[in-house]
């Protein structure tokens, strides 16, 4: 009797055993699987230094759900702009940065998401010199496209991309800052909604939203 009792003991320590194995097995691997996704995005696979102060920024392996091969590999593409995304161009205040975001208002829609990124990086680089460059080109692309403008504007849930924006128009986008508040308003509206076709209500309001965001952030910088 004592033998029997004996052998089952040895079985349950030996099944418990394998059981709390197995556990620390599944524990571990679920642990060693989220250390994979963590370092995986702790480390995006494209980094860009600025050569002027060495701040590093990560750049986007896609734009528009199309890799970004798709538009390094794009013939159509300006040169300038793919040179910017490789780190081999850093924009400073002369006629190459012009260039480069004279492109955002291309009526190629596909290669102007390129553009794109390649105006609101400049903005988020921007200091000193530089900052008087993206102002007018960003005003332009929002003026010109400007649903897509607020649809690029929502993908930032955070709302600092606006901000910036029209922080940039405001220090550098305006053609005439001795007009007044209501009369550059009143320009950037009128201009919107020219090429604002089938606006609804609400696109409507956050035109004149967007306006009047501008010429808080003019008094805000005085």
């Amino acid at each position: 009797m004592q033998r029997i009792i004996m052998v089952a003991f040895i079985f349950l320590s030996t099944c418990n055993s394998k059981q709390a194995n197995q556990q620390d097995s599944t524990d571990n691997s679920k642990k060693n699987a989220q250390d994979i996704s963590t370092d995986t995005s702790a480390k995006p696979k494209n980094i860009w230094v600025d050569r002027l102060n060495n701040k590093k920024y990560p750049l986007p392996d896609s734009i528009n759900n199309k890799p970004i091969s798709f538009y390094l590999d794009n013939p159509k593409i300006a040169a300038i702009a793919k040179s910017f995304y490789k780190g081999q161009f850093r924009p400073t205040d002369n006629d190459s940065t012009t260039e480069l975001l004279s492109y955002v208002t291309t009526d190629d829609n596909t290669i102007r998401l390129f553009y794109r990124w390649c105006l609101d990086f400049t903005i988020t680089i921007s200091d000193g010199a530089l900052a008087e460059y993206p102002g007018g080109p960003a005003l332009k692309y929002a003026t010109k496209f400007p649903k897509e403008f607020f649809d690029y504007m929502d993908k930032d849930t955070s709302g600092q991309r606006y901000r910036q924006w029209a922080e940039i128009i405001a220090y550098s986008g305006l053609s005439d800052y001795n007009k007044k508040d209501p009369e550059i308003e009143e320009e950037i509206i009128s201009n919107m909604f020219s090429n604002c076709y089938s606006c609804n209500d609400k696109m409507k309001s956050r035109i004149v939203t967007l306006a009047k965001d501008i010429t808080k952030a003019v008094k805000l910088q005085d």
